[in-house]
């Protein structure tokens, strides 16, 4: 038989007879056949291999229009696909390779997760440790990369430091320095370097020294308070919280008329006696009529809330006066 045509304006080929049987167009090959047909027991549309229905199917289309393509090893080969033409989802081209498809070939990723990797906004709190695992984008190339690597190549050392910015004032109390803490650097206020807190105050007022009584000396104008650590009132000085260490402190009076033979300048801390200089002179002839200065200097460890205050001693056998006071220290270390 030759070619079959079917003319008209609606033109329908019928097969079947709508009972239950199976209904086939086979493709007779030479080396392989084909059919297409309904399956009848399965009511499916089926494309196969042979010329049974319902054996070796390709593709089959159900009652509800589901296309499936048959499992075992078959491909559904979009020969043309690339990122101008081929594959498409809901009118959109599918524009990602094969290769970078296959990328996803065994995740098991939650959708939350691989959200997180297209930009998402959750935040973790769980500290990182040795082993974790971090996500590096590797010149184009996605890959994890162990913490201690990271850690490794972001290590700061001081060689890293340019001093590209230089510092345009005397640095504040609260400015930072980098020091190496046993190999550990370390980052620390300014303020534990500069010699703070320091103070220095002075009287140019007399203050009237009784014989042989120890006197505190106040002075009341103060040129230096850093710390607000010395109080005018009283003439103690004060260690501030945090600020225990060595301390140099200092104190100066100048006797009013020379006529003892014995002064001598004393540090209290905390209300004992800690360290004194005595100055001893016979006046003879003019020396009775001259105004020496008595000083004393000391290295104290003094702990937060420990005060240090200064005092004089005479021991003329009368009242003198001493004049231009002066008290200071400040922190070593």
């Amino acid at each position: 038989m030759g070619t079959i045509q079917i003319d008209g304006s609606t033109p329908k080929l019928t097969i079947g007879n709508a009972t239950a049987e199976d209904a086939l167009i086979v493709f007779d090959g030479n080396a392989q056949d084909f059919y297409i047909g309904l399956d009848d027991s399965a009511d499916d549309l089926v494309i196969g291999l042979g010329s049974a229905a319902g054996t070796t199917p390709a593709i089959s289309i159900n009652e509800d229009r589901d296309v499936t393509i048959s499992d075992g090893a078959i491909d559904f080969d979009v020969a043309s696909h690339d990122t101008s033409n081929g594959l498409k989802l809901g009118g959109t081209l599918v524009t990602a390779t094969a290769a970078e498809l296959n990328i996803m070939d065994g995740v098991t990723s939650t959708a939350a997760e691989i959200n997180l990797i297209d930009g998402g906004t959750a935040r973790g709190t769980t500290a990182l440790a040795d082993g974790d695992g971090i996500l590096i984008n590797d010149a184009g190339t996605m890959r994890m990369t162990n913490v201690t690597a990271v850690k490794t190549y972001m290590d700061f050392a001081v060689g890293d430091i340019t001093g590209a910015t230089a510092l345009a004032d005397v640095p504040a109390t609260t400015d930072e320095f980098v020091i190496s803490d046993g190999g550990t650097l370390k980052r620390i206020d300014a303020d534990f370097v500069m010699n703070t807190p320091c103070f220095y105050a002075y009287k140019a007022a007399a203050t009237s020294f009784a014989n042989d009584t120890t006197t505190l000396l106040v002075p009341t104008s103060v040129v230096q308070n850093d710390g607000t650590c010395y109080d005018t009132s009283n003439g103690k000085f004060t260690v501030p919280s945090g600020q225990d260490g060595s301390y140099l402190v200092y104190g100066s009076f100048r006797i009013d008329n020379y006529d003892p033979n014995r002064c001598s300048a004393v540090f209290y801390v905390n209300g004992s006696e800690i360290n004194w200089t005595l100055h001893e002179h016979s006046p003879e002839g003019d020396l009775a009529s001259r105004r020496p200065v008595i000083h004393a200097t000391a290295i104290l460890n003094l702990a937060a809330t420990d005060y240090v205050e200064f005092k004089g001693h005479q021991g003329s056998g009368s009242t003198d006066d001493v004049i231009n006071a002066v008290f200071g220290g400040f922190k070593i270390r």
